[in-house]
Parts: structure tokens; C-alpha cells; sequence
């Protein structure tokens, strides 16, 4: 198997060259299987109505491990040419907001979970979280708009690649089926700088400076989408998170859940 060098590694997973062509994407060892076949089916279901996405070669074992082949995307991460070229960041926000604005109007394919459905199935692994506020959680999710749109779940410039052809979304685990607020709720908290000023590790090498200003510009470009709902959404999107354990810490994500009426932050 012409397994080759690593050429990027995130928290649950380590990419290598495959071939000339392609590349490989590794399971960590605390990452269940099941989750790089769901990132498989969805990058599938995603691209199979039109989304910038890349093209799932295979699904095989390395070392033992379900692990999947994607073709080679010739280019560089968003969030290293913002860093190479800070002059560029707005114009580089505009792009990642032109493509989520896309991937939200595309038709919708089978094979996406629901949103609202995953966002309660989240909020019940929370631990921490007493009986009284699952139950609110529930109540709350399931009283959110459902909505209609492809929702990529986890955009942010680490997760968008610049290819000659356009930007192109990688990482789909998290797609579903839902409202297009929470994606976007869900983004702005990806690139938030946490309270102690600590970089969320997947934006390596930022500082509180550009994280404030990219997501100020960010969320400037999606005002039509803030809505009556926005603070409810923020809630039940921070509750969601919470329970993939992701940030190095957690303190402003209980706050955003026990405030409930923060503005956009």
C-alpha cells in the first residue's frame, strides 16, 4: 500500500500522500471507525448534489484501521494563505462565506442526517449537563425552525482548501440536513478566540487580533441570516459542541448555554 508522507494532521485524524493522485485520511487511535465511514458517506452525499467537495476514492484498513482515499486537492489551505498574506483576509472571508452561502442553496441529497436529530443526540452525551437542562435542551432544539439546507457543520479557513477551480470544503463529518443559522452560528464559534485568549488548535498560529477580525467580518456578511432565533440557536449550537469535548476549554460555551440570550459573539 503506497502509504506516503504526512501531509496534515487535525485532532482526530493524520493525512498522508496515497498514490500521485490522492491522499489518505488516518483515524487517531481514540477515534471510533465509525466516524471516518460516516465523513466518507456524507463528503459523497454533499458532492453528489454539486458541493465543492472532494472525491471519495476508497474506504479500506490501514494498520487495522477503516480509513478513507480522497483525490488530491492541488492547493493551499485558506487559513495558510491568510496567514501568508493577512492583506488577503477579507477577501478570503468573502470567499468562505460565498462558498457556505452555495453549499445552503444546494438541492438536497439522501444520506445527510437531520440537524435537529444530531443536535439532541449531542446535547445527551454532555456531561455536566443536569436532567433539568436536558430536558430544556431537548425542548429548546425541537423548537427551532428545521430549515432546509446542505450544512457543511464545521467551516472555518482550516477546513476550506484554494484550488484553481475555486474554494473547496474538506472535513464533512459533521454535514446534516437543517437551517442555515446554525451553520453559521456554528462557524462563528469556530473562529472565536477563547476567553483566556488561548488559539483553538485548529487554527494553529493565530492570535485574539485576527480571530476578532475575522469573525467580525464574517458575521457582518451574514446579517440577513441572523434572526429572531439567533440567541436560542446560539444555545442549543454551544451545547452541541460541548460535547465533542474539542475546545482546551469549555467555560464560555456553559455560558453561552446558561445565558441563553447573548448577543452574537
Amino acid at each position: 500500500m503506497n502509504v506516503g508522507v504526512i501531509i496534515g494532521e487535525g485532532r482526530t485524524s493524520i493525512v498522508r500522500a496515497f498514490g500521485n493522485d490522492a491522499v489518505i485520511k488516518i483515524p487517531k487511535d481514540h477515534v471510533p471507525d465509525e466516524w471516518l465511514r460516516l465523513e466518507a458517506a456524507y463528503t459523497s452525499a454533499a458532492r453528489s448534489v454539486g458541493a465543492p467537495a472532494p472525491e471519495v476514492r476508497d474506504v479500506l484498513e490501514v494498520d487495522g484501521r477503516t480509513s478513507v482515499v480522497f483525490a488530491r486537492i492541488d492547493g493551499a489551505l485558506m487559513w495558510d494563505a491568510m496567514r501568508a498574506d493577512p492583506g488577503r483576509q477579507a477577501d478570503l472571508v468573502a470567499d468562505m462565506v460565498g462558498l457556505q452561502r452555495d453549499i445552503h442553496r444546494l438541492s438536497l441529497p439522501s444520506g445527510l442526517p437531520d440537524l435537529v436529530t444530531r443536535m439532541q443526540t449531542k446535547a445527551s452525551a454532555v456531561t455536566g449537563l443536569s436532567d433539568d437542562d436536558q430536558a430544556e435542551a431537548f425542548s429548546l432544539i425541537d423548537a427551532l425552525p428545521r430549515g432546509a439546507g446542505v450544512l457543511h457543520g464545521d467551516l472555518h479557513p482550516g477546513n476550506v482548501m484554494i484550488s484553481d477551480d475555486g474554494p473547496v470544503a474538506i472535513d464533512w463529518f459533521d454535514a446534516s440536513i437543517g437551517h442555515p443559522l446554525a451553520d453559521v452560528l456554528r462557524s462563528t464559534l469556530l473562529m472565536r478566540p477563547l476567553p483566556s485568549g488561548t488559539i483553538p488548535v485548529h487554527l494553529p498560529g493565530a492570535d485574539v487580533e485576527t480571530l476578532e477580525s475575522l469573525q467580525r467580518m464574517y458575521v457582518e456578511q451574514f446579517d440577513d441570516v441572523l434572526s429572531a432565533e439567533t440567541a436560542s440557536w446560539q444555545a442549543a449550537v454551544a451545547v452541541s459542541r460541548l460535547a465533542e469535548a474539542a475546545d482546551p476549554e469549555d467555560n464560555d460555551l456553559w455560558d453561552r448555554w446558561r445565558t441563553r440570550s447573548s448577543p452574537v459573539t
